[in-house]
């Protein structure tokens, strides 16, 4: 495996905040928590995984998955920190997937995404 592949697989699938501002809404009125909510990200490491397999990409969406709840923490009490909550972990698991750029991967994220969205529409 080239270097720059190995590079590629093992870092590029960090569960990263940034785009978690949405999140820091409901923690206005504690700046704060804000800044601190943008700047947890967690990398996820998967050289050991074979991405041209389903079972290889669900792995690793498990670990991304894993690594959102991990970084985006428990819900709250209230329903704004509950919404906080669950916008920051789509949020990091759309850009992890992203990131990582696998079709696999992506399908499988879609499918995800479509099941809760059924459940949501119950």
């Amino acid at each position: 495996m080239k270097a720059a592949n190995f590079v590629h697989r093992s870092l590029l699938a960090s569960v990263a905040l940034g785009s978690a501002l949405l999140a820091s809404t409901a923690f206005a009125a504690d700046p704060a928590a804000a800044a601190d909510s943008d700047a947890r990200s967690m990398t996820v490491r998967y050289a050991d995984v074979n991405l041209t397999t389903v079972a290889g990409a669900t792995a690793l969406y498990q670990r991304i998955e894993g690594a959102a709840r991990l970084v985006c923490g428990d819900s709250g009490r209230s329903l704004a920190e509950q919404r906080a909550v669950k916008i920051c972990y789509q949020n990091a698991v759309a850009e992890a997937v992203t990131t990582v750029n696998d079709p696999t991967l992506t399908a499988i994220h879609q499918g995800r995404e479509g099941q809760l969205t059924a459940m949501i529409g119950r």
